[in-house]
């Protein structure tokens, strides 16, 4: 049995989740875009959305102030004119990759059948629900 094929149907199936309406946060849609997942070692596969905003905004942040680097100011569009400093407040996270997870335990490992068989994708979700992750049959 190829187990990294089946990790990285797992993460895709997580990355198929994760990306849609509603679940991701969509502004200019670069965010939802940037998930990818991929083989990770010799079995494993990851998911991750790779901007360098992703896990602010997955996580939240504390309250953070803006500096020039150089001597100035900080300028842009619309500004009234250039600013020493910029205070931001803090950000509370919207963790859809966790999201993406509870909604994978709930829809099942049903999807991995045409690959491993039906027998085995049960075993799996009992072998997966003894080590704490609730996973449902469709």
């Amino acid at each position: 049995m190829n187990w990294q094929r089946i990790t990285l149907q797992v993460a895709e199936k997580l990355r198929e989740i994760a990306i849609r309406q509603g679940n991701v946060p969509y502004e200019t849609g670069d965010l939802r875009k940037s998930h990818v997942s991929q083989p990770y070692g010799e079995h494993d596969a990851i998911l991750s959305a790779n901007t360098p905003y992703a896990r602010a905004v997955h996580d939240g942040r504390p309250a953070i102030t803006i500096k020039p680097r150089r001597k100035g100011g900080l300028y842009w569009k619309g500004a009234p004119h250039p600013m020493r400093e910029v205070h931001q407040p803090a950000r509370k996270g919207n963790p859809w990759l966790a999201r993406a997870v509870e909604d994978l335990e709930r829809e099942g490992l049903d999807f991995l059948a045409p690959e491993i068989g039906q027998e085995a994708a049960d075993e799996l979700a009992r072998a997966l629900r003894a080590r704490g992750l609730k996973v449902r049959r469709s």
